[in-house]
């Protein structure tokens, strides 16, 4: 083997990444369709790409990590969000969200689901000034692999230059798919 066969095999297995449980959701309403894929690094750290398609608002693509904690009945994560918004109503940008998300289990396959972020100036990139997202749902699960929910999301930019938007706000329906 030649040395950059040998180091090529390094960097590719030193980027590699185990995930041993992956999360698909997919919510829809008349003028959104969002998706997004989570993974889990290991038992305390997980990632997702999240896409966000409105009508009136624009589009999103967001990449999180969190540090996850299981607590009994309350799931815990906490983590940044890096957010690029393509908007219709006003320039383009990009920002770090801090933040995180909780679930709690009901019993009985039910359980709900909030997740919040916020962005400061100081982190927002382009136009955009900042923003804040806030988002819950209820969820029941058919079974462990399929799960249906029902959710309100609330995703507003503020800009520099121009009048603050909203990208996403309202009711929204959705399933998620674990393998």
């Amino acid at each position: 083997m030649t040395v950059k066969t040998i180091m090529a095999t390094l960097v590719l297995s030193a980027l590699s990444i185990n995930a041993h449980a992956t999360d698909f959701t997919f919510g829809l309403n008349d003028d959104t369709l969002s998706t997004e894929l989570q993974f889990d690094l290991n038992k305390d750290v997980n990632g997702s790409v999240e896409y966000i398609y409105a009508d009136k608002g624009g589009q999103m693509l967001s990449g999180a990590l969190h540090i996850a904690h299981d607590a009994g009945a309350h799931h815990f994560e906490l983590g940044a969000k890096f957010s690029q918004v393509w908007s219709k109503k006003s320039q383009n940008g990009n920002f770090v969200g801090i933040g995180g998300r909780y679930a709690m289990h009901l019993g009985s396959n039910v359980s709900i689901h909030g997740s919040g972020y916020y962005s400061p100036s100081v982190l927002s990139f382009g136009d955009i000034d900042g923003s804040w997202q806030l988002d819950g749902r209820v969820q029941y699960n058919l079974n462990p692999a399929l799960a249906l929910f029902v959710g309100y999301r609330d995703i507003r930019l503020q800009y520099d230059n121009a009048s603050n938007t909203s990208l996403d706000s309202g009711l929204y329906l959705g399933a998620k798919a674990s393998f």
